[in-house]
């Protein structure tokens, strides 16, 4: 179908469709039907995008307000080896290991009392012997119970006896010295390891060059979750992901990089472990001393990977009676640790958040002739007029006024204030058409001027520019031109700012995101094209990231792009009924619900690639569009705060490094009614509200976090 004929065809069939007379639920229903029947005459529709991925994550687009939580189901208890009628004695006399010479293995296992959880342990590893060869070493730390006497006669297991009691430390680091294999799995003694345990380990050394240490997914014997990987906070305390969660989840299921894996279940080569001198006996007996190899091996420039696919119970701490003396020894080494972590640990416990920002507010000839003489975005947020009764329309500024880009002092104050409440840096949007750039003055002044100091980086807008604001082929006012050449001169117009030192970087990587990658004819020779120049003249390659906007969800790797970056509301808004005063006639727009928008964000699944999160603060497009606009109910503060800090959380807890990003859509998209920056009704209220969301992950901490009354202002 001719593109002129399809989106007319569309227009036409939204209008009608908002024109029924009928509740929500019933045309949510009707259109279901059409898609169903008709989904591949749509395929490249974004509302039919947006009713595949409604339907497929969530409920339909109309909800009703929340009822009471529903208790989820248990998890199912793993399956446990028990000790049967032949006792502790009988199950050891059944049990018999290989020892080769030359193990790729070796599995240690410290010892102290406790018979019955080391045997069963032992036990557990019979039934579910790895295909990679391992020797078996249990280190006695000087048992006083029936240790010595069941274990040393097994055959194939290596039995080490400690003289006297040496705690944990040393003896796991005395089964290290003794061991013979490439890799050390320290493995502990009140454990069950369940099938693919060790084998699935190895493969991550296999695949991930960097890895350094592999831990297992463990697991309470009841079915819980007890780690999935953890999080090293700043104050000394290990955040264990997950724990007393469901572990079948989807988030934790994919293999990445934490901060930490416990020692119950840790596998790290041999030559590595006797590299750093092994656990750090500045932490004997015992307590901090993973934490402290984590950090030391993550200073070697190695990565410390989760495994979900291999799975350990763990009865957490049967060992481990925690009286004064053992509480005391925990705080002694946990003032140690952070006397030496403490400036990494600070480093490691921070998220960044960037806002995405829209240059349009300086006049420029092409808007001049377009639009009418000094147009800029403020003439379109000025002329917007209340559609129905408590419409909080116009929205005008408060601090910044209707500031003008070119004026450097605005921009010193944007980013004084952003700084302020926590963001980290912009994200600027880029506008190239075919070696034409539109509204580049900001961007050029900040590079060439070195103001203001605050980090920034760039999102090309790669769609036509059209007088509907929303980037379709219809009424186009200038186009893009897509070629090899053209990808190359684009790259080379971002050079000066890839270089500038305030350029958002992840691992040395300039981060570059493409708005609509799909328009891209081949859009991992684009990225290819970019990779090489940038390789050529001396920089690194840019870290390219695909915007999820108007539906596009797409595996950015299947197309040569490293990362995505979820653009709400776009495609995955939940729908509202029209507020029943309403003061414009001829309104023909969509309502649509913040809250339960933000809640359909918020439990979207976990991607298997990388994938940062995005909130939006509010959205309200009437200054563009009076009659036919998108406008969110119950965007309010308090609400935007409770999205952007489960992000944050997330982010926190299951992303690593540089990849530790937020994005806020917007800072100033003032005629979306999309913004952070004061107006005239909330003041600081949204600003207040990220400085929340963000605590003391904030990567430019410079503040106290606190709670805020949003109404007393």
């Amino acid at each position: 179908m001719p593109s002129k004929i399809r989106i007319l065809a569309g227009r036409s069939a939204r209008f009608l469709y908002r024109q029924l007379p009928l509740p929500l639920p019933v045309k949510w229903r009707m259109k279901s039907f059409l898609y169903r029947h008709l989904g591949a005459l749509l395929a490249n529709s974004a509302n039919y995008q947006q009713w595949l991925i409604q339907t497929a994550v969530t409920q339909p687009a109309t909800v009703q307000a929340p009822g009471p939580a529903a208790i989820p189901p248990l998890p199912s208890p793993p399956p446990m080896l028990e000790i049967g009628p032949e006792g502790v004695e009988g199950l050891a006399a059944r049990l018999a290991f290989a020892a080769p010479g030359e193990p790729r293995v070796s599995v240690i296992v410290p010892a102290f009392n406790q018979i019955e959880y080391t045997i069963r342990c032992l036990a557990s590893i019979y039934r579910h012997p790895p295909e990679a060869s391992y020797e078996l070493i249990v280190v006695d730390d000087a048992s006083s119970d029936a240790t010595e006497r069941l274990l040393s006669p097994i055959p194939g297991l290596r039995y080490l006896r400690n003289p006297e009691n040496l705690g944990f430390l040393r003896t796991a680091n005395r089964g290290a010295e003794q061991a013979r294999g490439d890799y050390l799995l320290f493995l502990n003694n009140d454990t069950q390891v369940l099938p693919g345990w060790l084998d699935r380990l190895l493969d991550v050394f296999a695949t991930v060059p960097q890895a350094g240490i592999v831990g297992a997914k463990l697991i309470y014997p009841s079915g819980h979750l007890q780690e999935a990987g953890a999080a090293l906070r700043r104050d000394g305390t290990v955040d264990l992901i997950g724990l007393n969660d469901d572990p079948a989840k989807p988030q934790y299921n994919l293999p990445r990089e934490v901060d930490h894996c416990s020692r119950a279940c840790l596998l790290i080569e041999t030559a590595l472990f006797r590299e750093l001198g092994g656990f750090d006996e500045l932490y004997a007996p015992a307590y901090f001393e993973d934490c402290d190899l984590s950090l030391r091996v993550r200073e070697r420039g190695r990565k410390i990977i989760y495994q979900p696919a291999a799975e350990v119970v763990h009865h957490l701490s049967a060992n481990t009676d925690r009286d004064g003396q053992k509480l005391r020894q925990i705080e002694r080494n946990k003032q140690t640790y952070l006397e030496r972590w403490s400036t990494t640990l600070q480093a490691l416990d921070r998220v960044r958040l960037i806002a995405f920002y829209l240059p349009q507010y300086h006049p420029i000839p092409e808007n001049d002739h377009w639009w009418g003489k000094g147009f800029t975005e403020w003439t379109n947020v000025t002329k917007a007029v209340p559609n129905f009764v408590g419409h909080y329309q116009p929205r005008l500024p408060a601090d910044l006024g209707f500031y003008d880009l070119r004026v450097p002092e605005v921009r010193d104050e944007q980013a004084a204030l952003a700084r302020q409440y926590g963001i980290y840096g912009f994200c600027y949007y880029y506008y190239w058409f075919a070696g034409k750039r539109l509204l580049n003055r900001p961007l050029d002044e900040v590079v060439q001027s070195g103001r203001p100091d605050f980090p920034f980086c760039v999102c090309w807008a790669n769609e036509n520019w059209s007088r509907r604001w929303d980037g379709l082929d219809a009424e186009i006012l200038i186009a893009q031109e897509h070629s090899d050449e053209d990808d190359l001169n684009f790259i080379k117009s971002l050079e000066p700012a890839l270089r500038d030192r305030r350029y958002i970087r992840i691992n040395g990587r300039p981060l570059l995101l493409v708005y609509q990658p799909s328009l891209l004819p081949d859009a991992a020779r684009t990225a290819e094209i970019w990779r090489r120049h940038c390789r050529e003249v001396g920089l690194d390659e840019p870290y390219v990231t695909a915007v999820q906007s108007l539906g596009f969800t797409k595996n950015p790797l299947s197309f040569g792009f490293d990362a995505a970056v979820e653009f709400p509301p776009h495609a995955m808004a939940v729908l509202a009924e029209r507020p029943a005063k309403m003061l414009n006639p001829d309104f023909q727009g969509r309502f649509f619900d913040y809250v339960a928008t933000a809640e359909f964000f918020m439990n979207r699944p976990p991607m298997p690639y990388p994938f940062f999160r995005t909130a939006m603060p509010s959205w309200d497009n009437t200054a563009r569009r009076q009659d036919v606009s998108d406008i969110f109910l119950n965007a309010e503060p308090e609400n935007y705060e409770r999205w952007l800090r489960h992000l944050v959380e997330q982010t926190r807890r299951f992303q690593a490094g540089d990849e530790r990003l937020v994005f806020v859509n917007a800072w100033n998209e003032w005629a979306e009614g999309n913004y952070l920056e004061p107006d005239q009704k909330f003041g600081h209220c949204y600003l207040k509200a990220t400085q929340n969301a963000l605590g003391i992950y904030a990567a430019n901490l410079t503040f106290s976090p606190k709670s805020f009354d949003y109404h007393s202002v």
